[in-house]
């Protein structure tokens, strides 16, 4: 495969978000004698080292991979019923929970998965890979790092301080159509005593809303917007890395830590691959992976503490509020409270419009 070719067409289709679903299909290396089918909500230029690693090590198995925001990997999995791929990956952890509690999910048991936290394995049917804390993404030329708001509340003030250089140009998740977004947001309503006051905020300086994280960085870079809230961090992370207009703040008030999951579901056509692929995730070679190739947050601690840069211990000042795999995520996707929730939202944003 001429995967220079493929790298050059996916940079070509970089600036264009996902909005419904876009198929990469990756042949076999050798030989081919399985599909593997993934459904996943994370970009594929990220994400393309691991699936490239996994079939330097298994080239008879060749790949086709769906990508979509999180809102609709969620919704195109229910409408496709019967027909179902081997792998879901999603950051949005409501959603997939959601979908394991109702019985989509077939249990898978190695040695890899035994290795995972408690809190990031649910009976062995659906496993975190890496964490994804949620970031404030801040342009450069409109702040200085030292000035830059450290907590929710001094962000507040900036806006209040800042009003009519920011007004349009605040960015944030269209929390009505991706899921990580709806996630983090419902859980800053639940845990900030500032969320009432950044909604109105939000409102009132007409926040723009983005498909995803990579959409906002695009924006915050360039000088479109000049503030994006609840960035996902690993993104926001590469940005900074590759682009001096962008700095990345976890507010210390609190920072949301979410997982990214993966789970096999029952009606998958080839367990068997799923199974080898997802253990390849959780493996340290497949962590080192994530981190080194793919600059995402290895979730085995062993792999973190190698990697310091990797590491979100090692990050000062900061106090992480992690959401983990466990019931409590039931909470975020019920539908009575997803309806309060977008209603606030969507009174606070019109209002202003």
């Amino acid at each position: 495969m001429n995967y220079a070719r493929q790298l050059v067409l996916l940079l070509a289709l970089w600036a264009s978000p996902v909005v419904s679903e876009d198929v990469y299909d990756l042949p076999a290396i050798g030989d081919e004698t399985s599909l593997l089918q993934i459904y996943a909500a994370a970009d594929f230029l990220v994400f393309w080292p691991v699936l490239a690693e996994f079939q330097k090590r298994h080239p008879d198995i060749a790949i086709r991979y769906s990508e979509f925001n999180t809102r609709v990997l969620y919704e195109s999995y229910l409408e496709r019923l019967p027909r179902s791929p081997d792998l879901m990956l999603s950051s949005a952890m409501d959603l997939q929970f959601k979908l394991v509690n109702d019985g989509h999910a077939r249990r898978h048991r190695s040695d890899q998965t035994q290795t995972l936290p408690v809190w990031a394995n649910w009976r062995d049917e659906v496993f975190g890979f890496t964490y994804e804390p949620a970031v404030i993404a801040i342009n450069n030329k409109f702040l200085s790092e030292d000035q830059q708001p450290a907590t929710r509340s001094a962000l507040l003030d900036l806006i209040r301080q800042e009003s009519d250089q920011l007004m349009g140009r605040i960015g944030t998740f269209d929390i009505e159509n991706v899921g990580i977004g709806y996630l983090t947001w419902a859980h800053d309503r639940q845990q900030s005593g500032s969320y009432g006051r950044l909604l109105e905020a939000f409102g009132t300086h007409r926040a723009r809303r983005f498909p995803s994280s990579s959409s906002m960085l695009r924006n915050v870079n360039s000088g479109e917007i000049l503030i994006a809230y609840n960035v996902l961090g690993s993104y926001a992370k590469s940005w900074s890395e590759q682009y001096s207009n962008v700095s990345v703040v976890m507010p210390n008030d609190y920072t949301t830590l979410v997982m990214r999951s993966a789970f096999i579901p029952k009606r998958a056509q080839n367990p068997k691959s799923a199974g080898l692929f997802l253990d390849f995730l959780l493996s340290e070679d497949g962590q080192h992976v994530l981190a080194d190739k793919a600059d995402l947050f290895p979730i085995r601690e062993a792999v973190a503490g190698e990697l310091l840069s990797h590491s979100l211990s090692q990050q000062p000042d900061t106090h992480f509020q992690p959401i983990p795999l466990s019931l409590s995520l039931l909470m975020y996707a019920d539908q009575a409270k997803r309806s309060l929730i977008l209603e606030e939202w969507e009174a606070a944003m019109k209002t202003f419009d």
